[in-house]
């Protein structure tokens, strides 16, 4: 799905290839590999894990540190960032401006491959890989995913609309977009014209 002339399985889940996904976007934004680090939980006074997260530190370019959960050791997720780490840094490198350039067909595709899927778990996988697009925090997936339920009908051509003619660096704009828009005036979620915001930035940018 992501081809270079580095050679790294892509997980095929689709949550899964969601979080190699990011931690590729994250890659690509910091310049540097992540480390791949075990955490544990408590729960109720049980100490469940261990759990895998790859993580990045703060730097002089990046005064906040970033965490992307990848879960249990046999995940797709957690193979794939052992073999980012395993990986020169500029074999990385190359990976994520790859998918950078390519971010809407691999999105597209994701796209019809949830088709398939029961509604609820396709909305959350959705929500996810939206979230990715507009450079999102995870906690953002939530207010996308709301967005979402507002459309149940329309779920699929919204995605279509959304994903159709934006470039890479177009998503935090489109991230703004949709922050900004969250409640109409009778305080449900509204929907933002994806194609004219693109066409209107289109033409302040040139």
């Amino acid at each position: 799905m992501v081809e270079s002339r580095v050679h790294v399985p892509i997980p095929s889940d689709p949550v899964e290839r969601i979080r190699a996904l990011r931690v590729l976007r994250e890659v690509h934004r910091r310049g540097r590999k992540p480390s791949l680090e075990v955490t544990y939980r408590t729960v109720n006074g049980s100490t469940c894990g261990p759990y895998y997260v790859a993580r990045w530190r703060r730097d002089p370019r990046h005064k906040r540190g970033r965490t992307l959960y990848l879960g249990k050791p046999e995940n797709e997720s957690v193979r794939f960032v052992e073999r980012l780490v395993s990986l020169d840094r500029e074999e990385v490198l190359e990976l994520a401006r790859h998918l950078m350039r390519n971010l809407r067909s691999v999105l597209r595709t994701l796209l019809a491959e949830v088709s398939d899927l029961p509604y609820k778990k396709a909305r959350r996988v959705l929500a996810r890989g939206l979230a990715l697009a507009f450079d999102a925090r995870p906690a953002n997936s939530t207010r996308i995913r709301d967005v979402l339920e507002e459309l149940p009908d329309r779920l699929e051509s919204f995605l279509v609309r959304t994903l159709g003619g934006w470039p890479a660096h177009y998503s935090a704009h489109l991230n703004k977009i949709i922050r900004s828009r969250r409640k109409s005036i009778d305080g449900k979620h509204e929907t933002p014209d994806v194609l004219l915001e693109l066409e209107r930035w289109r033409l302040q940018h040139g």
